[in-house]
């Protein structure tokens, strides 16, 4: 319990001051508190070109409760400039999700959870500043084992409900959703 609290407060901060050498200090605090079953992951990544700088920041946990029955959780950061003269720009946004996942056999599993999103902060360099509406999204997904290591297959099954919000005026007055089906092929290299 002690793991996921800081991994909150360090990365779900709204004033986030993340840097390669925070995650690694982090990451090294929570392996030793945690039990060796318990598998961490803080993974940053970042695009930088001229006029744009984003980056974000993700903690994950994967806690086995049985020989099955495993649980996924993760919490994010986000952050993006985009700087075009008077058209300046800065966008954030934090993100959980809690994904308890079954596992039917060596090559299969099936989990259902949900990704919690906070309201996304947009400013301008003109002083205009709004919060888009927060969203929460319930899904079911299966994986199965890819063509090499470390590759699988997912399938996933969802439903996004965005909240109604005054700062977009009638715009998404009664909230909106979005309901989708889809396959997809990850690996890492």
């Amino acid at each position: 319990m002690k793991s996921v609290l800081l991994a909150t407060f360090l990365m779900v901060s709204s004033h986030c001051s993340a840097s390669s050498d925070t995650l690694a200090i982090t990451l090294s605090c929570l392996q030793t508190w945690a039990p060796q079953n318990v598998e961490f992951k803080m993974v940053k990544s970042a695009i930088k070109f001229s006029g744009c700088k984003q980056k974000e920041y993700l903690a994950a946990l994967n806690q086995p409760l049985t020989e099955n029955f495993l649980l996924e959780m993760g919490f994010g950061y986000a952050k993006g400039a985009h700087y075009w003269g008077m058209f300046n720009q800065e966008i954030s946004v934090k993100e959980f999700s809690f994904i308890p996942r079954y596992q039917f056999g060596h090559d299969i599993s099936i989990g259902f959870g949900v990704i919690a999103q906070s309201q996304t902060e947009f400013k301008t360099s003109q002083g205009f500043e709004f919060n888009l509406p927060k969203n929460t999204e319930w899904l079911l997904n299966t994986r199965t084992d890819g063509f090499a290591n470390n590759h699988y297959w997912e399938w996933t099954a969802s439903s996004q409900k965005w909240s109604a919000s005054n700062d977009l005026g009638g715009l998404l007055e009664n909230g909106a959703t979005n309901n989708k089906i889809g396959l997809s092929y990850n690996g890492y290299f």
